[in-house]
């Protein structure tokens, strides 16, 4: 019988925060990785790569060969949007320990997707790793892919009689055109806003000054001549 805990119920929630900020530093790649796209960038600190349903969470990790400017290492990270094609690695850490005794199955699968990204139906399975234990924590696989699409890791946990619950599947994609994440959307309108506030405040102090700042003879003086023209 398949064991599963609400996330809710994690034992040590603080602990399962300190794995992720904890995680290695990410390494090098041949394609440029765009660090403004929570959903492709990696660092030590990126909760993106956090997924999970309502009884298991696990952290993403897609891995290609390469080699990224101002780093020594040959291989690069990303979360779920990969933006080249070729031979990709990828793992799970599992964030319960009680999982790390449970046998886990890896399926890498091909989709199509609607226009509108709500369904997904799937069209081929292009890698498949037999259950079992990962009392490392970290399950993993890799394949080559050779062409864009969209792509899915779907993580079986159990050896009982399955049910949806005991599946984790982890979408992502390879080789296509990345949209503006809504954390690079919401960046730019804050950048704009702060600006904008900026630019505003800056006036208002000017004109404060100019109204309250201390007169000097010559001030004085103009503003003397001001009344006796118009006087």
């Amino acid at each position: 019988m398949n064991r599963r805990f609400p996330i809710s119920n994690l034992k040590n929630p603080l602990a399962v925060l300190t794995m992720l900020a904890c995680c290695q530093q990410g390494l090098a790649a041949g394609t440029p990785r765009d660090n403004s796209n929570g959903r492709q960038s990696y660092t030590s600190s990126n909760m993106s790569c956090l997924i999970a349903n309502d009884f298991y969470a696990v952290h993403f990790t897609a891995i290609q060969e390469g080699q990224q400017k101002g780093e020594n290492t040959p291989f690069v990270k990303y979360c779920q949007e990969i933006p080249a094609i070729g031979k990709t690695f990828l793992s799970i850490d599992l964030l319960d320990r009680d999982v790390r005794t449970t046998p886990i199955s890896l399926r890498v699968i091909e989709e199509s997707v609607s226009d509108d990204g709500r369904t997904h139906e799937i069209k081929s399975t292009l890698s498949e790793v037999p259950a079992r234990i990962y009392r490392n924590g970290t399950a993993d696989t890799h394949l080559m892919i050779d062409k864009p699409g969209h792509y899915a890791l779907i993580a079986t946990i159990g050896d009982g009689a399955i049910s949806e619950d005991d599946r984790l599947r982890i979408p992502f994609t390879v080789g296509l055109p990345v949209s503006p994440s809504y954390s690079t959307l919401f960046g730019k309108f804050t950048g704009g806003l702060a600006i904008a506030f900026f630019a505003v405040m800056g006036v208002i102090g000017y004109r404060t000054f100019r109204v309250y700042r201390p007169k000097t003879r010559k001030s004085v003086a103009d503003d003397d001549a001001v009344e006796a023209k118009v006087g």
